[in-house]
């Protein structure tokens, strides 16, 4: 493995994020186009399938793919990474054909559950998708541990440009919904069989393992954090659970792409992935101090960034949406403008000093706590104000459960709760998009009803214009930031 002691985290991060904006760009595309060329009843059928996997696959993996940094940082030698590889690809292929078996198996109950006959006709997806999905959760962690960060921008993007050219390539030939899935299908199993050979090649020696020490020590570690992934896991997904139990297939696919996370977040888990393994460093060498200021300005930078694009697109909502998805998913405004104020709450990785301690068990507590909040919320809150009562549950349940990680933060390094997080500088940025997000909402309700223009173009007019003055305000103290996060270390 390449010397990482003089790892610059600005570099890898923009590395990094510049990778992930060009997938996610590209996803958001595959997005918009699924959303327009499919019905809502087969996007709302797409949406279930991902749902279901997705918890399944959290629910059984039990942490497996969080631990590849964790133990290829701490290695100190070639053999010890390749010990490890090979345990974690044999686990993990193993217990990821067993979701797919379950999956399977419970179809019937899933078609109850979501009032859907359609997903049995998709029992090959539920079989295969959850293999692929886990094996390729790792790849990101396995080529930032390697230094293969051009490796890793080409897989994602050449994943994205092949997602979005089946989509494509089913509307001209005026294919099915079913051949859309089977070449969805194809795309991810070629890249899964790839991400072995990767493996393979940077690790030496990767073999079929099944070491019981090994797998003792990586489970000591990964099943707290595997549990709180869980809980997690059905935390986002919580909402939707609700949505899909109360209202058709044809809402859930409203509520799905109203509730999606713009790719923004990409900016601080770009940070967070590179940021990681120096923080625990700092840690294990007692210079806490460094450790939380090299965390607090990664987070001031993505902070910035992040609150920018979440006040817009709250102001522009019915604009974003329209461009985004079509009008028919305009009756998710609300939804969509809660998910923009979440945004701010992904700023950063709330638990990664108290993952980085090992303090792993707490991480969980929160997120059970959270789960917990969120179920009780959610039924609450669907009942008291309807469709955006659940988003509401959500956002409320995430501030708790990081202002309690924060807390928790500040008394196991010992370091004043005021100081552990870069209150100031965010109070600052939101306070300032705050008030020009007020201001340019009048100034375009103003203009549509004085001129007749259309109304997404006066928004990216308007949008452009707050652009320009947000970048020459913050310009001077974002990049005091970035080059102490940039230095050499």
């Amino acid at each position: 493995m390449s010397n990482t002691s003089q790892t610059r985290v600005g570099s890898n991060a923009v590395k990094l994020t510049a990778a992930k904006f060009i997938t996610m760009g590209i996803g958001m595309v595959s997005s918009m186009l699924l959303a327009r060329f499919r019905s809502l009843n087969e996007y709302g059928t797409y949406s279930q399938m991902m749902m279901a996997v997705s918890l399944a696959t959290s629910l059984i993996m039990l942490g497996l793919p969080n631990s590849i940094n964790y133990f290829l940082g701490k290695a100190k030698s070639d053999e010890e990474r390749s010990s490890f590889l090979s345990v974690y690809y044999t686990l993990s292929t193993m217990l990821s054909i067993l979701v797919g078996v379950v999956l399977v198996a419970i179809t019937p109950l899933l078609e109850i559950y979501f009032k859907n006959e359609l997903i049995s006709t998709f029992w090959y997806f539920m079989a295969t998708y959850p293999w692929t999905r886990v094996i390729m959760s790792g790849t990101e962690n396995l080529l930032i541990a390697y230094n293969k960060s051009n490796m890793l921008m080409a897989f994602k993007v050449a994943n994205s440009v092949l997602l979005l050219a089946i989509i494509l390539i089913i509307q001209l030939i005026g294919g099915t919904f079913t051949q859309y899935i089977i070449l969805f299908l194809g795309v991810e199993v070629a890249f899964t069989l790839w991400t072995y050979f990767v493996a393979k090649r940077n690790a030496k020696k990767l073999r079929i393992s099944l070491n019981k020490e090994l797998i003792k020590t990586i489970f000591e570690f990964s099943l707290p954090i595997g549990f709180a992934s869980v809980v997690g896991t059905i935390n986002i997904e919580l909402d939707k659970l609700v949505i899909t139990s109360m209202l058709s297939t044809e809402d859930l696919a409203i509520y799905t792409n109203a509730s999606k996370e713009l790719p923004v977040t990409i900016i601080a888990t770009s940070i967070t992935a590179v940021l990681l393994p120096q923080v625990v460093k700092l840690l294990h060498n007692d210079q806490k101090e460094e450790a939380v200021n090299l965390w607090k300005s990664a987070t001031t930078i993505s902070f910035a960034i992040i609150s920018f694009i979440a006040v817009a697109c709250f102001v522009f909502a019915p604009e974003v949406i329209e461009v985004m998805y079509s009008a028919k998913y305009l009756p998710g405004v609300s939804v969509f403008r809660v998910y923009c104020v979440v945004l701010l709450c992904r700023c950063t990785y709330f638990g990664m000093i108290l993952n980085a301690t090992g303090k792993t068990k707490f991480i969980l507590y929160c997120s059970i706590g959270m789960l917990l909040l969120n179920a009780s919320l959610n039924y609450l809150f669907y009942i008291l104000m309807g469709f955006v009562g659940p988003a509401i549950a959500t956002f409320l349940a995430t501030v708790l459960m990081q202002t309690l990680q924060l807390f928790y933060t500040s008394k196991t390094i010992k370091v004043r709760f005021s100081s552990i997080f870069p209150w100031k500088n965010c109070g600052l940025f939101i306070l300032f998009n705050g008030l020009c997000g007020v201001a340019i909402y009048f100034m375009k309700s103003a203009i549509e009803s004085s001129w007749q223009i259309n109304n997404i173009v006066c928004a990216i007019a308007l949008g452009v214009v707050w652009l320009a003055f947000f970048a020459a305000v913050v310009f001077k103290p974002l990049k005091k930031q970035w080059i102490f996060l940039n230095k050499e270390r």
